[in-house]
This record gives structure tokens, C-alpha cells and sequence, in this order.
């Protein structure tokens, strides 16, 4: 398995794991291709040959602070570490570029995610304003400043 940046040719696949795991989410194929021509998105894949495994999104919020978006694993390539080494590429890559606070919301009763984010360091930081697919939502943050005070976006 390698993780690379996913490609023009992945997003139609991408678009489609989001709208099976993402549902309430509305994205495009132009809407993605905007963000990361912009700059506002990186996407990394796992793949097997040429077979897509999982995916993963980070979004760069304001300096210094990124939020990951989504880790989705196909179905039936779940539980071989896939989402963790799609983590664990994500947080170096944003280490790199020089973020200091890393934001995630993950369902309350996806103790699965919440795992793997906790062993990389993730603190539960509060519950999520609202609900998504009907599901409380718990906000998640990685700190790599060093500092001890609550980030202005926490609520």
C-alpha cells in the first residue's frame, strides 16, 4: 500500500466514497478541483496498484490551522491500518506546512475514528454545535504549538 496525492482521474471515485459515507455533504467534481486549485484542499489516497482503497481531506482554515474533513476506507478494506497511515501522512504533511492546530469533527459513537485520532494525539475538545446525520458530533484537536490555551475558534 502507498498514499499518495490523488489525481484528476481519482475524483469521480472520491466524489462517490463521499456520497456513500458523507451523505449530508454536497461537493462536486468542480467544487473539489476549485479548492484545490486554490490551495484550500490537499487530498491523499491509498492505493494497492492502481486500486483506491481510502481516502483522506485536509482543509487549510486560516494560518496556521487545518481541519481533516473526512477518512473514508472502502468497506472491504477496513481494519488493515489503512486510515491510520492516511492519518499519519496527513499530520506530517501538515506539520510541514507549518500548522500549528489540527481540527476534526467525528461522530460521537465512532469509537473506530476516535481511536485511531486519540493514538495520534487528538484531544476531545467539546461537542459540535449541532448534529450531522442525525448524530451528536464531537469536535477533536491535535496541538502542535506547544501552547496551552484554547484556540479563538473554540467555543
Amino acid at each position: 500500500m502507498k498514499i499518495e496525492n490523488c489525481t484528476e482521474e481519482d475524483l469521480p471515485e472520491i466524489i462517490s466514497l463521499i456520497n456513500q459515507e458523507f451523505p449530508y455533504v454536497s461537493i462536486s467534481i468542480e467544487k473539489i478541483r476549485k479548492k484545490i486549485a486554490d490551495g484550500k484542499i490537499s487530498l491523499f489516497k491509498a492505493v494497492e496498484g492502481k486500486r483506491l482503497l481510502g481516502f483522506i481531506e485536509a482543509e487549510f482554515l486560516e494560518e496556521g490551522i487545518a481541519r481533516i474533513n473526512g477518512v473514508t476506507v472502502k468497506p472491504g478494506e477496513r481494519n488493515q491500518g489503512i486510515a491510520t497511515a492516511l492519518v499519519e501522512h496527513t499530520l506530517e504533511f501538515l506539520k510541514k506546512r507549518q500548522v500549528k492546530r489540527i481540527i476534526l469533527l467525528v461522530k460521537q459513537g465512532n469509537e473506530e475514528a476516535k481511536s485511531i485520532y486519540r493514538q495520534k494525539g487528538f484531544k476531545f475538545i467539546g461537542l459540535y454545535h449541532r448534529e450531522i446525520d442525525q448524530a451528536v458530533v464531537e469536535e477533536m484537536e491535535l496541538d502542535l504549538s506547544g501552547e496551552e490555551e484554547k484556540p479563538s475558534y473554540v467555543s
